[in-house]
């Protein structure tokens, strides 16, 4: 029998919350960031460009913490991976300047996409 002592019980609980905040900060703000776009912008070639920048910075989160769990980065991924994001947000805020939607549109969509980064660097870090 497992004897959980309180500390290490406050601890995975801790653990499961961290991971359960993540989650959420990740999904909502993909939601977020993909509903209001698909709802703003009126052509499917904005739609897709806007959905390729999600999975851009999604992608290049993703492979750089998989990479530096396991301790396999060397200088030149990261130098990519850093090139991969600067690019992704580039095209991110040159596309919300671009399209047909409000001030305040042009605000909360960076913002929901970087809340998701945000929740997947959590989420990936929590585990």
């Amino acid at each position: 029998m497992l004897v959980m002592y309180p500390r290490h019980r406050d601890r995975e609980v801790t653990m499961q919350i961290s991971k359960a905040v993540a989650r959420v900060l990740f999904f909502t703000g993909a939601l977020v960031y993909l509903a209001g776009l698909w709802y703003s912008c009126p052509l499917l070639s904005g739609k897709g460009y806007f959905l390729g920048v999600l999975m851009t910075g999604t992608f290049v989160t993703y492979s750089y913490l998989r990479a530096e769990r396991f301790s396999n980065i060397d200088e030149t991924f990261s130098r990519i991976c850093q090139f991969v994001a600067l690019l992704t947000v580039g095209l991110l805020f040159l596309g919300v300047r671009n399209a047909p939607i409000n001030v305040y549109e042009m605000v909360i969509y960076p913002v929901a996409f970087f809340v998701s980064i945000f929740g997947q660097i959590k989420l990936m870090r929590a585990e």
